[in-house]
């Protein structure tokens, strides 16, 4: 895998993720008006993640760093392999997206240990945003 397909990815996954949280912000004003917000919150986070790993790629911002040496090991990476979910339910979706939160933390955290500086800061801060969505997503489920 090279670095641009591993930021292409990335910002596929994150486009999923907020396509995710769009819908389940469909669901919720059916089936659970109290969870609209949360939807919201989560979905504009993912679309800054988006945004900001597009600006990564059209900048090379990853080129010359150490990302280029796990390449491989980080192609494996269970983000990388999640396909288009098509959730029937709102309780499909929360679980979906869990797991998916779950696999944006672990990466984003693994990358994070690689790079330095601001960057560094850059994925811990996606990473910790994503384990918020994961920990309020138990929340919701737990309610369902």
């Amino acid at each position: 895998m090279r670095l641009g397909e591993l930021l292409e990815r990335l910002v596929w996954q994150e486009n999923e993720l907020y396509n995710l949280h769009k819908l389940g912000e469909t669901f919720a004003a059916f089936e659970r008006p109290d969870l609209v917000e949360t939807f919201q919150l989560m979905a504009e986070e993912e679309l800054r993640h988006r945004r900001t790993l597009e600006a990564m790629l059209a900048e090379g911002s990853l080129k010359g760093t150490a990302v280029i040496d796990y390449l491989d090991s980080l192609s494996l990476e269970p983000m990388l392999g999640d396909e288009r979910a098509k959730p029937e339910s709102l309780e499909e979706l929360v679980l979906d997206a869990l797991v998916r939160e779950k696999h944006a933390y672990e990466l984003y955290t693994k990358l994070a240990q690689i790079v330095d500086g601001s960057l560094e800061h850059i994925f811990k801060m996606m990473a910790g945003e994503e384990l918020k969505h994961a920990y309020r997503l138990k929340l919701v489920y737990e309610t369902l």
